[in-house]
């Protein structure tokens, strides 16, 4: 910390150090309104000078050093400024605001520019950049249930492996890309590296209006995200602090050895095995004396810790002269896992991510018409891992390794393991295994131009901008593998027998490094003007070249290659008294992924919008209606990224030796890949139709959009190329057609009760769904077997029509898997061919992602209290515990001693259970035979029929969560101002902390993985800013 400190010294101590004050003076003043109050925390600077600058107290007083000849600015929001010439010392000076700023127009970032709102006719998102300063391991992790138009999903809480992935409007391509663009400050980038606190906005793209000036780049939505800048001004320094500690509030919870004991006899019996364990054994284990042979452990016990912690640290500073302007910003992050971890093993390590990150914007007006712009920002993250392979072991072996296999250590000093990987003791895997490594940067430098052209054309401007991508990565890690035993029976003498699973392994060390860079360059003609009043146009230019390599994917001359684009867009915008607006888009795109000729795409898109509520008529007729705007858009976008496949149009050959019929060595030429020279550019016809509207004194603002995009050309690999055209490899071609729709819109109302008390209610929802045109396939038997007119990413499985009834059941049903017994899953026969097998799978779902995600909440606020509240949900969402590759850790005896038991299993209602055993056991026989049971008939290993994937094993992943609540105080007072800071504010926000869905085992985002992920958890923050 003290390094730390240090450095944060260093950079910011340009931002303190004052001008000698030789020849200065005390100013003396009060600070007035136009009723002639005092105004508190108005700002009061001295332009031109750097850093030097105060704010009035709770009675409007204020007091700042300055020169003669020095220009004092006083400014607070709602007024305009005022500057005040210092010819004299003043104890008395009074300043009063008089003339109210004028309105400012709403304003919306959109490619390369911003538009105002009114006038946008494009499918656009503004997220509230206020949203964004929720503690939360990536901004990614924000979006879902924020942000129309976004879905998201979680799929396991541990440091590192916490990020979110989303789409913009679903996924909408089979094909290699379905990923949206990201774009910070005009350049891609990588949202999980920028910390909030240096957000200044944040849109989403959504539409071919909006997004085609991207081109091939834009086709799955865009991101755009601005850092803030350097303003003129009294120097602002902002710190922010937070601790967070996470709790893992919902982990399986599985049988006790005696239980575990007890159903694993009943899984053989009922089979017509002989029990697993004796009565004697049953005693020892019930007595636990014998705790190496007959353990009884809870993994999860062991392994986790209550509680995990997560610290955060950031300071920022922005300010500047006219001529200079800055923002300089640093943060840290430290977050650890809840492993349990023995502080006196050499060996031990927890799993811990950090980060650093920080970031430079400088601009320098080297001329009233220009403006040079230097920026700099980087990111390192450093993640730290026990040594076994994947953490995901720790939680394979958690569902995998039943109370009964395993002690924590045996008697003898003999670690534990029944085999390799996650049969291998947790607690093994994290403190007796060495640790791993993995640092990765990510570094930027910008530099670029603007130049005012007013002087040739008025409103004509013209950017040009170069950026150096930097990306290394470094691994490393120290392993070493102790040997391992399981012990398999006590001698005559009652010493305990062991066998080795693991052979003692070396200590050792490896590392590999790989490196990615990027040159990008790109210039921009923008021109905007309005003429006489009612016409408003504008037209933008834009260029871009970028060559971007990565040292491992560079293996041989071809592969070794640089991956370049280029293109051109552009943008004409016309309204007309902001009544009617239309936009006209295009882009115009090169390749390497086409052959000479076909390399460029152009990708044409149009936008129109019409404001009624600007009519005269419409005021008068509806003068509650405040706003409304109509608007749709038409166009294409491309998408070229095939796969990791480079240059796939070329044909490849090998030179190779070889003796045909026995003769003497030749040199001989063998294709080594078929190459498809007529590839083209897949291409997306977005379509959307859009309203938004406010009402009721803009107190209700709704806002909503269809949409359509249509895929075609999709590259795929021709599957139906017969096998006597001698094909090496099957080549791509243009084949493939998909059609997503949906809808995602938000509505807000907001009301002020008077100036102490507001309150603001907010909802949002997105929903996305696909369709699968054409996808060539091997001309399937039956027609349900198509992946053609199904969602893409359809399940396909078997229907189950219940459990065997009776033997009569069994005997006159078709054929299935394996030996048959009452209480197996019952299959239908599809076809009606009298057997179950593979041509009987028929659709069963939509693929595990949510088609639909919506998010609602609000805020009240109170004075400087204010509470803030959100709940995030989706609509069905379809998992399967079996059938694909997964079912331990939910299905009883899985793989036999291989597999943990759930607690739900103990309850006779949720397994079918024969009456005679019922009987025999004492269970009640109304329970027995239960043909609504959670689980057949119980196996002792793996049940070949009732292992198959099919709806029996389907579960509903829906949930509404209460994602995220937040108290915040601002605390202002003379007392803080005395000692330079100008605010603070408290804030405590918990997240995670409710969910109401239908799975309940596990968090319904991971419940496909039946708890061998690290669950997500509930966090509770403290935060702190503080504002200089």
């Amino acid at each position: 910390m003290k390094r730390i400190a240090f450095l944060l010294f260093v950079i910011f101590s340009v931002c303190f150090t004052l001008p000698a004050q030789q020849n200065s003076f005390v100013m003396e003043g009060t600070v007035f309104d136009e009723t002639n109050e005092p105004l508190p925390g108005a700002t009061v600077y001295i332009r031109d000078k750097v850093g030097i600058g105060t704010s009035t107290n709770i009675d409007g007083k204020f007091t700042i050093r300055a020169s003669r000849g020095d220009m004092l600015v006083f400014t607070f929001v709602g007024y305009d400024k005022i500057e005040y010439l210092v010819t004299e010392e003043e104890k008395d000076l009074q300043i009063k605001f008089t003339n109210v700023a004028q309105e400012l127009e709403e304003i919306v970032v959109v490619g390369h520019g911003t538009q105002r709102k009114i006038s946008t006719v494009a499918a656009v998102t503004s997220v509230d950049v206020k949203e964004l300063q929720t503690p939360a391991a990536s901004i990614s992790n924000l979006l879902g249930g924020r942000v129309a138009g976004v879905i998201s999903m979680q799929t396991s809480g541990e440091p590192g492996r916490n990020i979110s992935e989303f789409w913009v409007r679903g996924i909408g391509t089979f094909g290699a890309n379905s990923s949206a663009l990201v774009l910070i400050d005009g350049l891609e980038g990588n949202i999980n590296s920028i910390d909030p606190a240096d957000i200044e906005s944040f849109s989403v793209l959504k539409d071919a209006s909006a997004t085609a000036v991207y081109g091939v780049r834009g086709a799955n939505g865009v991101v755009l995200i601005t850092t803030k800048k350097g303003q003129v001004g009294k120097l602002t320094i902002t710190g922010r602090v937070n601790h967070t500690v996470s709790h893992l509030k919902r982990t399986p919870n599985y049988l006790r050895a005696y239980d575990y004991a007890l159903l694993a006899n009943e899984a053989n019996i009922v089979r017509g095995e002989n029990p697993i364990y004796s009565d004697v054994e049953l005693d020892i284990i019930r007595d636990g004396s014998d705790p190496d042979i007959y353990p009884d452990i809870d993994w999860q016990d062991e392994v986790l810790r209550k509680f995990a912690t997560r610290q955060s640290y950031y300071v920022s500073a922005r300010g500047g002269a006219q001529a200079a302007r800055y923002f300089l910003s640093l943060g840290l992050t430290n977050e650890t896992a809840a492993y349990n971890v023995e502080k006196n093993s050499v060996y031990a390590a927890n799993v811990g991510y950090q980060t650093y990150n920080y970031r430079a914007n400088i601009d320098l007006e080297l001329s009233p018409n220009t403006t040079l712009y230097f920026g700099t920002d980087g990111f390192l993250s450093v993640q730290k891992d026990p040594g076994v392979a994947s953490t995901n072991y720790i939680w394979y072996a958690q569902s995998n390794l039943n109370p009964l296999l395993l002690p924590k250590k045996y008697s003898n000093g003999q670690f534990p393991a029944a085999g390799t990987g996650s049969l291998t003791s947790p607690l093994v895997q994290i403190n007796y295994m060495g640790r791993r490594a993995s640092q990765d940067f990510n570094g930027k430098f910008t530099l670029a131009l603007e130049q005012d052209l007013s002087s040739i054309l008025d409103g004509l401007k013209i950017k040009a901008q170069g950026a150096y991508d930097i990306h290394s990565l470094f691994r490393e890690s120290r392993l070493l593998n102790p040997a391992l035993y399981q012990a398999v029976g006590r001698d005559q003498k009652g010493e305990l027998i062991t066998i080795r699973r693991v052979q003692e392994g070396a200590v050792s060390y490896g590392n590999s490094t790989d490196q990615f860079r990027k040159y990008h360059f790109e210039t921009t003609l923008n021109y905007e003007k309005v003429f006489a009043v009612d016409h408003r146009a504008s037209a933008l230019v834009y260029y871009y070249l970028s060559d971007q390599k990565r040292a491992s994917e560079g293996y041989n001359n071809l592969s070794s290659i640089p991956l370049r684009y280029q293109g051109v867009s552009s943008r004409l915008t016309y309204g007309f008294k902001d009544t009617y607006m239309i936009d006209f888009n295009f882009g115009y795109t090169g390749s390497e992924n086409f052959q000479p000729g076909r390399q460029y795409g152009f990708f044409p898109s149009v936008a129109l919008g019409w404001v009624p509520s600007q009519y005269d008529l419409f005021k008068k007729t509806l003068p509650w209606f405040n706003f409304l705007k109509i608007r749709g858009s038409y166009g294409s976008v491309g998408n070229d990224r095939i796969s990791n496949t480079r240059f796939p149009y070329l044909t490849m050959v090998n030179l190779g030796r070889s003796s045909p019929w026995g003769s003497t060595f030749v040199e001989t030429v063998g294709e080594a890949r078929i190459g498809a020279d007529n590839l083209q550019w897949e291409k997306a016809i977005k379509a959307n139709i859009g309203i938004e509207a406010r009402f009721i004194n803009e107190k209700i603002s709704l806002v909503l959009d269809v949409f359509d995009d249509q895929r075609d050309g999709i590259f795929m690999p021709r599957v139906q190329v017969p096998a006597y055209a001698g094909l090496i490899t099957n080549p791509y071609s243009n084949i493939g057609k998909m059609k997503s729709y949906g809808a995602d819109g938000n509505i807000a109302f907001t009301h002020d009760i008077n100036k102490d008390v507001s309150f603001a209610i907010r909802s949002n929802f997105t929903y996305s769904k696909n369709n699968v045109q054409h996808w060539e396939e091997a001309n399937p038997p039956y027609p349900y077997q198509e992946a053609s007119g199904y969602p893409y990413g359809t399940i396909r499985g078997y229907h189950a029509v219940g459990l065997f009834k009776d033997w009569d059941d069994v005997n006159n049903s078709p054929a299935q898997f394996g030996k048959l017994m009452p209480g197996d899953i019952k299959y239908r026969d599809v076809n009606g061919d009298g057997v179950i097998n593979t041509n009987d799978m028929t659709p069963l779902s939509y693929s595990t992602y949510p088609l639909l995600m919506y998010g609602f909440g609000g805020e009240f606020r109170y004075k400087k209290i204010t509470l803030g509240i959100l709940f995030k949900g989706t609509g069905k969402t379809d998992f399967f515990h079996v059938g694909q590759s997964n079912g331990t850790g939910y299905v009883p005896f899985y793989n036999g001693e291989y597999g943990n038991v759930l607690t739900i299993a103990k309850d006779p209602k949720n397994r079918w259970i024969p009456k005679e055993y019922a009987i025999e056991n004492g269970i009640d026989v109304s329970l027995a035979e239960n043909p609504n049971a959670r689980y057949p008939r119980l196996t002792y290993g793996y049940n070949e029929n009732n292992s198959q994937l099919s709806d029996f094993w389907k579960g509903d992943a829906r949930y509404l969560r209460l994602q995220e609540v937040t108290l915040n105080y601002n605390l202002k007072s003379d007392l803080l101002r005395k000692i330079k800071v100008a605010s603070i504010d408290f804030q405590f926000v918990g997240n995670n902390l409710l969910l109401w869905d239908k799975v309940k085992l596990f968090d319904p985002e991971q419940a496909q993985f039946n708890g061998e992920r690290y669950p997500i958890p509930t966090t509770y923050a403290v935060q702190m800013y503080i504002n200089l």
